[in-house]
């Protein structure tokens, strides 16, 4: 039980984020190179590391039998067995992806029984079957079993089938709704959710029902009020998947005010945050358009919008730490739940915005490895806000949340590098003629003034490296390393241990450690009743033995007697 004093606290702390509102920041999207086929209702996974697009429909809406994958700084073309305009895509376990369905004609018409399947090892693709039934806007799902549950269609009739993981599509079971683009994800023991807000004509439901296959078709009371935002693009269930078959997804009320729902095999609860999501910019409204992403390792959640009258997108950030006591993230980015003892606190918000873009596109974000978001090709909005499909286009653009990929300057212009083989020849024949010209008094006083300069580069890198660690909590992340800091930095590794012992007399690791300790400490502090063997799991020490010997050697004390002596 949490005490009086610290729910006190969680309040107050509650009322000021409250007043001060959501931060806002500007984030400055990254150009890659275009796409080789301009390209709407495409697919769109990261597979081998490599962004991937698969299908959709080109210029004068017209399906298109390419795919497209991105490989250092550009993207190489590839022929599919069929084309795939709104069709589904589902990676499986075995490192391949299961692709099938869309549109039969050009301009959106039909639907089609084709699937085939890209393995991207050989960045070749196979046809090998046919559904069930033709579909469209239609959601696959790998299950433990290694068969695949498909489920969603447009303009035709809906049901639930399996793929048995080899070659056959089967019928499996009846909807009580017939859906497009519905949510399909495990939940327990061989149980699937299957709901959404989109009827297979684009209208919304009036009652959401959610279908299984074990048990009873279930009645929400959620969403009498709340109801899943209507998406017509495709999802992925690892997409929002904060781990152990716990999901967020994004909701909307009668009073357009939208929210994020925590669904899992036990209920559906609205996700707690600081403050409600924002709803417009600078008087505009903000239009939230997909589904969550959820970026497991670095315990962030984002949810996509735009605003039309100004053509910004706007990604919010849902800080995910307050749930640390009800989930554990292991060093891969995985979780497993724990329990919920104060899953009510709230998951601070960060607003982030772009610069104006034209054209403004509408396409599915994916999350990169790097943990940036990548938005690859799409259709370009209308003025009034309608989707022209007959006008894809080919851009590709990184929003750089995470840390920026290698191969990203390979993006940059041919003239950026000539600048650069003319500022470094300008710059050794200015250090050649200072070599000859300088006196010795001069270069004691350039000694003196360097000096001073890398103090100060040292103090503001300093502060970087700390801001980093307070505002983003890389100390989390067991498998943190020195390269991971610099490249957040823009910098080298031995600038940031050269930094480190300057500044604060001491190594990276031992740092790092700081911060866990303090983390611990303020852990202890909090929640007494919780068991250290969970607190030392979620401050980012790799094993119980490193974070106790560290704890002692930090404080002097062991946590027992710490506790004992501080809460």
């Amino acid at each position: 039980m949490l005490k009086k004093p610290l729910l006190s606290l969680l309040f107050l702390s509650a009322v000021v984020a409250a007043v001060a509102g959501c931060p806002e920041k500007k984030l400055k999207a990254v150009r890659l190179p275009d796409l080789n086929v301009p390209r709407a209702g495409h697919s769109v996974f990261v597979v081998n590391g490599e962004p991937t697009v698969v299908g959709g429909h080109t210029s004068g809406f017209v399906p298109t039998a390419t795919a497209e994958y991105y490989r250092d700084g550009e993207w190489h073309l590839l022929r599919t067995v069929y084309p795939h305009d709104q069709g589904f895509s589902t990676p499986l376990s075995s490192g391949k992806v299961l692709i099938g369905g869309g549109h039969e004609q050009p301009l959106g018409i039909g639907q089609i029984f084709s699937v085939e399947m890209y393995d991207p090892a050989t960045h070749t693709f196979r046809g090998f079957g046919c559904l069930d039934r033709k579909r469209c806007f239609a959601t696959g799902l790998e299950m433990d079993s290694g068969r695949v549950v498909i489920a969603g269609n447009w303009y035709n009739g809906d049901a639930i089938e399996q793929f048995d993981g080899q070659k056959y599509f089967t019928h499996l079971e009846e909807v009580s709704q017939f859906r497009a683009c519905p949510y399909v994800f495990p939940v327990a023991d061989g149980d699937i959710f299957v709901f959404g807000n989109m009827d297979y004509h684009g209208g919304a439901f009036d009652t959401i029902i959610v279908d299984r296959l074990r048990g009873e078709p279930l009645r929400v009371p959620l969403f009498d009020e709340w109801k899943p935002l209507r998406i017509l693009t495709e999802v992925h269930a690892e997409d929002f998947h904060i781990g152990n078959q716990v999901y967020l997804i994004p909701v909307i009320n009668s009073k357009q005010q939208v929210a994020v729902c925590r669904v899992e095999a036990s209920g559906f609860s609205l996700l707690p945050t600081d403050n409600p999501i924002p709803m417009e910019y600078q008087g505009c409204p903000i239009n939230y358009y997909h589904s969550v992403c959820v970026d497991r390792h670095a315990h962030q959640a984002y949810l996509f919008g735009y605003t039309k009258d100004d053509g910004r997108l706007h990604v919010i950030a849902i800080d995910l730490s307050p749930l640390i006591s009800d989930l554990r993230f292991d060093s891969s980015g995985g979780s497993s739940i724990l329990n919920s003892q104060i899953s009510n606190l709230n998951s601070p918000l960060t607003h982030y915005y772009t610069e104006p873009m034209e054209p403004f596109v509408w396409s599915r974000p994916v999350l990169t490895p790097e943990g940036n978001l990548l938005i690859v090709g799409g259709a370009k909005f209308n003025a009034d806000g309608t989707v022209d499909n007959f006008s894809p286009v080919a851009n590709t653009l990184l929003l750089p949340l995470g840390r920026l990929p290698q191969d990203t300057g390979q993006a940059s212009s041919s003239w950026l590098w000539l600048l650069l083989i003319l500022i470094a020849l300008l710059a050794a024949g200015a250090t050649s003629i200072w070599l000859h010209r300088k006196t010795a008094k001069m270069a004691e006083k350039a000694k003196n003034a360097d000096a001073i300069d890398n103090s100060d580069a040292d103090e503001t890198l300093m502060r970087r490296i700390c801001q980093l660690m307070d505002e983003e909590r890389l100390f989390i992340n067991s498998d943190l390393k020195m390269a991971d800091v610099a490249n957040r930095l823009a910098t080298n590794a031995s600038y940031v241990s050269a930094c480190i012992n300057r500044q604060r007399g001491c190594s990276f690791i031992q740092f790092v450690n700081g911060y866990r300790i303090e983390y611990a400490k303020q852990l202890l502090r909090q929640y007494p009743d919780k068991k250290i063997s969970e607190v030392w799991t979620v401050t980012g020490f790799a094993n119980e033995t490193s974070f106790f010997r560290t704890f002692k050697a930090m404080t002097g004390v062991t946590t027992s007697e710490w506790r004992a002596k501080n809460v």
